[in-house]
């Protein structure tokens, strides 16, 4: 079932590239299509070239894990518009850094993922998802989900952290562990079914980004 993620992946990092034209002047929509290419990257890495490269999965995954955090609290940043609250996700953005680097050096063995980092970058982001709800229906008269696309990316990504941050919070135990068979078989088809809708929605919101005018 989960095989079909990077098909998932591609298609909505193919979308972003189309919506390339409409999202270069958005100082935060333009970051997309790096996020994504970082996750098609990783993905394609893993599929055709794990067997020929000496990194483990966990090493690559505690690295982009991180890098892909980092670029959706920067995507936060950039579209908030209070001054307080960009330099309250600053301050979550420096402190997940600093916490990131220590765990992994000094608290994860080589071959263990980061569920430490995973667990605070996905607090973070949550966090800064739900101040942005907030600032965007501060005025609800005024506000127009229709044209408004990084409210549906956003809240497909809260309900992807918030779906599949049981997964990651127990991969070490799935991985290394594995004695409940179908507790690993149900987490990872939630898991699943959560990147699916997750990337849909991108694929969707960007084609739509590209072929109508909607506010970055």
């Amino acid at each position: 079932m989960s095989n079909y993620i990077p098909y998932f992946e591609l298609a909505a990092w193919v979308a972003s590239l189309l919506a390339w034209p409409k999202i270069r002047s958005s100082p935060y929509f333009r970051l997309f299509p790096f996020l994504l290419f970082i996750v098609v990257l990783v993905e394609s890495w893993t599929i055709l070239f794990y067997s020929y490269l000496p990194l483990t999965k966990s090493i690559v995954y505690n690295v982009q894990v991180p890098l892909q955090h980092l670029l959706y609290l920067v995507i936060l940043y950039l579209s908030l518009k209070e001054v307080i609250r960009k330099k309250f996700i600053l301050i979550l953005t420096i402190f997940f850094l600093c916490f990131s680097l220590i765990t992994t050096t000094w608290f994860t063995l080589p071959d263990r993922f980061n569920v430490l980092s995973y667990c605070l970058g996905s607090f973070c982001i949550i966090v800064g998802i739900l101040i942005k709800f907030y600032e965007m229906l501060e005025n609800p008269s005024g506000f127009n989900f229709l044209k408004q696309p990084l409210f549906h990316i956003l809240f497909s990504y809260l309900l992807f952290n918030l779906g599949t941050l049981p997964y990651f919070v127990m991969s070490n135990w799935l991985y290394f562990i594995q004695s409940q068979k179908e507790v690993t078989a149900v987490l990872i088809n939630v898991m699943t079914i959560f990147n699916y809708i997750l990337y849909s929605t991108y694929t969707f919101v960007f084609l739509w980004m590209s072929l109508k005018k909607v506010h970055s």
